[in-house]
Order: structure tokens, then sequence, then C-alpha cells
């Protein structure tokens, strides 16, 4: 019998040796080589966990928040650094999607006579 988890760690290793994880990896290290940009990403995260804590619990975002966050926004737009690293977690997170979808594929691939 297949130990499925074998195969789960063997991707996570070779996910570790991609274009796209590396590219995540040499971003992250210029974010936090420079205090600017390290400190407005933890801001930017620390909205972004407010964000989907309200999402989460069904309420609004408070107008402070909503309004922290453009103004944060905006700052992270100006931020060559933040923006480098948020354009490789993109391609990094594609990369997933796609991976996503060939292992998923068996799974579709049984409910194919059901949904025709």
């Amino acid at each position: 019998m297949i130990n499925i988890y074998d195969s789960a760690n063997q991707l996570a290793q070779d996910l570790t040796k991609t274009d796209q994880y590396k590219a995540v990896g040499d971003a992250v290290k210029a974010v936090q080589a420079d205090d600017k940009s390290a400190a407005l990403f933890k801001k930017m995260d620390e909205i972004q966990a407010k964000i989907m804590q309200a999402q989460q619990t069904g309420k609004p975002l408070s107008d402070e928040d909503q309004k922290a966050y453009q103004e944060l926004n905006a700052q992270v737009q100006k931020n060559d650094k933040v923006v480098a690293l948020l354009k490789s977690e993109q391609g990094l997170y594609d990369l997933l999607g796609e991976i996503q979808k060939a292992y998923t594929k068996p799974i579709n691939d049984l409910y194919e006579g059901l949904r025709n």
C-alpha cells in the first residue's frame, strides 16, 4: 500500500527547488534587510489578519481599519521591495494552483459521470 504522505513530503521538498519558491525567498530576504520595508510588510500582515477575521465572523471591517488599509495599500504600492515580494508570492501561488489541479484531477474524474 502506498504511503501518500511520502509523496506529499517529496512534493514539499521539490517545491523548495522551484524558481518560484526561490524568488519568494530572495524577496523575503530583501524585505528583511530593509527596516522600512519590513515594518510596512508587518503592518500589512496585521491589517490582512483583521480583514480575514472580519470576513470569517461576518462582521464588517471598522471604518478606521478600512482607512488604515487604504493608506497602507498606497504605501505598499510605492515600496519596490514589498511589491516584488507580493509579485513573487503570486507566482508561487499560481504554481500551487496548478499542482492542486493535478492532484485533484483523479477526484474530479470520479464524479465526471454524475456531472454529465
